[in-house]
Protein backbone atom coordinates (compact mmCIF):
# COMPACT_ATOMS: atom_id res chain seq x y z
CA UNK A 1 0.00 0.00 0.00
CA UNK A 2 0.98 3.41 -1.03
CA UNK A 3 2.03 6.52 1.48
CA UNK A 4 -0.09 8.42 2.32
CA UNK A 5 2.08 11.37 2.94
CA UNK A 6 4.44 11.22 0.70
CA UNK A 7 7.27 13.81 0.46
CA UNK A 8 5.81 14.76 -2.95
CA UNK A 9 2.64 15.37 -1.41
CA UNK A 10 3.76 17.47 1.52
CA UNK A 11 5.82 19.22 -1.11
CA UNK A 12 2.24 19.50 -2.99
CA UNK A 13 0.15 20.92 0.08
CA UNK A 14 3.29 23.24 1.28
CA UNK A 15 2.78 24.71 -1.99
CA UNK A 16 -1.00 24.42 -1.83
CA UNK A 17 -0.76 26.47 1.20
CA UNK A 18 1.43 29.16 -0.44
CA UNK A 19 -1.11 29.57 -3.65
CA UNK A 20 -3.81 30.09 -0.96
CA UNK A 21 -1.68 32.99 0.86
CA UNK A 22 -1.51 34.32 -2.24
CA UNK A 23 -5.03 34.30 -3.84
CA UNK A 24 -5.98 35.66 -0.40
CA UNK A 25 -3.39 38.98 -0.81
CA UNK A 26 -4.41 39.23 -4.25
CA UNK A 27 -8.35 39.12 -2.80
CA UNK A 28 -7.26 41.63 -0.60
CA UNK A 29 -4.94 43.67 -2.21
CA UNK A 30 -7.01 44.30 -5.52
CA UNK A 31 -10.26 45.14 -3.54
CA UNK A 32 -7.74 47.88 -1.58
CA UNK A 33 -6.30 49.11 -4.66
CA UNK A 34 -9.36 49.74 -6.65
CA UNK A 35 -11.34 50.97 -3.91
CA UNK A 36 -8.36 53.08 -2.27
CA UNK A 37 -6.49 54.30 -5.28
CA UNK A 38 -9.29 53.64 -8.09
CA UNK A 39 -12.17 55.14 -6.32
CA UNK A 40 -14.34 52.08 -7.07
CA UNK A 41 -16.78 51.04 -4.34
CA UNK A 42 -16.34 48.76 -2.58
CA UNK A 43 -19.08 46.09 -3.56
CA UNK A 44 -17.22 45.90 -7.17
CA UNK A 45 -13.42 45.92 -6.21
CA UNK A 46 -14.38 42.99 -3.77
CA UNK A 47 -15.87 41.04 -7.03
CA UNK A 48 -13.03 42.08 -9.21
CA UNK A 49 -10.50 41.13 -6.35
CA UNK A 50 -12.15 37.32 -5.92
CA UNK A 51 -12.33 36.93 -9.70
CA UNK A 52 -8.86 37.54 -10.06
CA UNK A 53 -7.89 35.59 -7.49
CA UNK A 54 -10.10 32.93 -8.58
CA UNK A 55 -8.20 33.05 -11.96
CA UNK A 56 -4.68 33.05 -10.28
CA UNK A 57 -5.52 30.29 -7.96
CA UNK A 58 -5.66 27.84 -11.44
CA UNK A 59 -2.81 28.91 -12.84
CA UNK A 60 -0.86 28.12 -9.73
CA UNK A 61 -2.72 25.09 -9.15
CA UNK A 62 -2.26 23.71 -12.32
CA UNK A 63 1.38 24.87 -12.66
CA UNK A 64 2.67 25.38 -9.58
CA UNK A 65 1.14 22.95 -6.75
CA UNK A 66 0.15 20.26 -9.26
CA UNK A 67 3.11 20.13 -11.87
CA UNK A 68 3.81 17.30 -14.01
CA UNK A 69 1.14 18.03 -16.29
CA UNK A 70 -2.82 16.82 -16.50
CA UNK A 71 -4.25 14.66 -19.03
CA UNK A 72 -6.89 16.98 -19.08
CA UNK A 73 -7.09 20.15 -21.46
CA UNK A 74 -6.79 23.44 -20.18
CA UNK A 75 -10.63 24.35 -21.09
CA UNK A 76 -12.12 21.40 -19.37
CA UNK A 77 -10.22 21.71 -16.19
CA UNK A 78 -10.72 25.25 -15.91
CA UNK A 79 -14.48 24.65 -15.94
CA UNK A 80 -14.25 21.66 -13.72
CA UNK A 81 -12.16 24.26 -11.31
CA UNK A 82 -15.16 27.19 -11.49
CA UNK A 83 -17.47 24.40 -10.74
CA UNK A 84 -15.82 22.62 -8.26
CA UNK A 85 -14.69 26.05 -6.14
CA UNK A 86 -18.67 27.40 -6.47
CA UNK A 87 -19.65 24.02 -4.98
CA UNK A 88 -16.87 24.34 -2.21
CA UNK A 89 -18.06 27.66 -1.39
CA UNK A 90 -21.35 26.45 -1.18
CA UNK A 91 -20.43 23.77 1.15
CA UNK A 92 -18.65 26.00 3.43
CA UNK A 93 -21.03 28.03 3.88
CA UNK A 94 -23.51 25.56 5.45
CA UNK A 95 -20.37 24.26 7.34
CA UNK A 96 -20.06 27.82 9.12
CA UNK A 97 -23.61 27.67 9.38
CA UNK A 98 -24.26 24.24 11.00
CA UNK A 99 -21.18 25.18 13.35
CA UNK A 100 -21.99 28.63 14.30
CA UNK A 101 -26.06 28.18 14.57
CA UNK A 102 -26.73 24.59 15.17
CA UNK A 103 -23.57 23.78 16.97
CA UNK A 104 -23.62 27.42 18.94
CA UNK A 105 -19.58 27.38 18.21
CA UNK A 106 -18.36 30.94 18.53
CA UNK A 107 -18.42 32.53 14.26
CA UNK A 108 -14.86 32.91 14.54
CA UNK A 109 -14.24 29.32 15.87
CA UNK A 110 -16.71 28.20 13.22
CA UNK A 111 -15.29 30.09 10.20
CA UNK A 112 -11.84 28.53 11.39
CA UNK A 113 -12.59 25.15 11.56
CA UNK A 114 -14.77 24.93 8.25
CA UNK A 115 -11.91 26.85 6.33
CA UNK A 116 -9.47 23.93 8.08
CA UNK A 117 -11.93 20.99 6.75
CA UNK A 118 -11.94 22.64 3.59
CA UNK A 119 -8.56 23.31 2.97
CA UNK A 120 -7.75 19.59 3.14
CA UNK A 121 -10.49 18.62 1.56
CA UNK A 122 -9.57 20.82 -1.80
CA UNK A 123 -6.37 19.74 -1.88
CA UNK A 124 -7.63 15.90 -1.76
CA UNK A 125 -10.17 16.94 -4.39
CA UNK A 126 -7.84 19.19 -6.50
CA UNK A 127 -4.77 16.33 -6.45
CA UNK A 128 -7.08 13.38 -7.21
CA UNK A 129 -9.60 14.60 -9.58
CA UNK A 130 -9.08 18.20 -11.29
CA UNK A 131 -5.07 18.20 -11.46
CA UNK A 132 -4.24 14.68 -11.71
CA UNK A 133 -0.89 14.29 -12.87
CA UNK A 134 -0.32 12.07 -15.96
CA UNK A 135 1.90 9.73 -13.84
CA UNK A 136 -1.76 8.98 -11.50
CA UNK A 137 -3.91 8.98 -14.17
CA UNK A 138 -1.61 5.99 -15.50
CA UNK A 139 -1.67 4.53 -12.18
CA UNK A 140 -5.08 4.36 -11.83
CA UNK A 141 -5.82 3.26 -15.15
CA UNK A 142 -3.85 0.14 -14.06
CA UNK A 143 -5.57 -0.50 -11.37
Amino acid sequence: MKSLLTRAKLESLARFALGGVLSSGISIGTTALLHEVGSVSPRIAAAVGLALALLVNFVVLRYFVFKGGSPRPLARQLVMFLGSSGVFRALEYVGFLILSSWLKLHYMVAMLATLAVSFVLKFLFYEMWVFRRRSDSKTADAN
